[in-house]
């Protein structure tokens, strides 16, 4: 069986088409956001920076509810990792990761990754979880969705959970997620010792972020990583700047 599998960074659904003299989005575009992963068409998307804004707390204004409904990924599950308020507390949200699917979610589970003891880099702290869900495809595969922090203890915290996740997981597991950190950090290693970077069917180095003109230093931090059950066909970063990350996307082959 072939799947088809994606990851996206989707920034809240800012829309990074028109940016200011700054960099910064100028509007908020859901529908770009749904125009891309329809074109892609994956059988499973995780999705990083959405958000629940709670003066939208109805369902059916969730990101994670439109962005489903939009795509024809119907199947979704919302991994909620911290409250945000801004403008003394006239803006608020629940903010995290999610799944969508075209195939049924048949558990689903948010798993807390702990902040830092201690807090001592210069780096923005915020609280992360990965989203953990089992989709009704091939038998069942367990997908693993997470946003790293970028201080390094952060992302120290989130590798030990993730690992001890991939411990407790018997069978076909998928893991995937803007990681905020280089493929040369000792800790994707750690990763590739469990699982394949699918990014090694590829020569040469590339980038997911930024998508558009910006004084940063391209790079790659967004990552699929996939079990032995899988073989890796083929990988696309299509060049849009919908959002500040480029779509990843990969063909697998499962057998069923």
């Amino acid at each position: 069986m072939k799947i088809r599998v994606m990851t996206y960074n989707i920034a809240s659904c800012r829309n990074y088409e028109e940016v200011d003299e700054k960099g910064n989005a100028k509007a908020s575009k859901p529908e770009r956001v749904a125009d891309v992963i329809r074109e892609i068409s994956p059988d499973v998307c995780g999705l990083n920076e959405v958000s629940h804004f709670s003066r939208n707390s109805c369902e059916s204004d969730t990101q994670t509810t439109y962005l489903a409904k939009a795509t024809g990924l119907e199947n979704h599950f919302f991994g909620y990792a911290v409250h945000l308020t801004y403008a003394n507390e006239t803006y608020n949200k629940d903010y995290g990761n999610a799944v969508i699917s075209k195939h049924p979610i048949v558990e689903s589970e948010i798993l807390p990754i702990p902040d830092p003891v201690i807090k001592d880099e210069n780096a923005y702290y915020e609280t992360r979880s990965i989203t953990k869900a089992k989709i009704d495809l091939a038998g069942g595969i367990t997908v693993l969705q997470t946003h790293m922090g970028l201080a390094i203890a952060e992302s120290k915290n989130a590798t030990l959970e993730i690992l001890k996740a991939l411990d407790e997981i018997d069978g076909p597991v998928i893991l995937m997620g803007d990681f905020n950190i280089r493929p040369s950090n000792p800790l994707i290693d750690m990763l590739r010792e469990k699982l394949f970077d699918t990014a090694l069917i590829r020569d040469e180095y590339f980038k997911t972020f930024p998508s558009y003109e910006l004084n940063y230093k391209p790079a790659k931090l967004d990552y699929i990583f996939v079990s032995k059950h899988f073989k890796v066909l083929d990988l696309n970063v299509p060049q849009t700047s919908v959002s500040d990350h480029l779509p990843y996307y990969v063909d697998l082959e499962i057998g069923e």
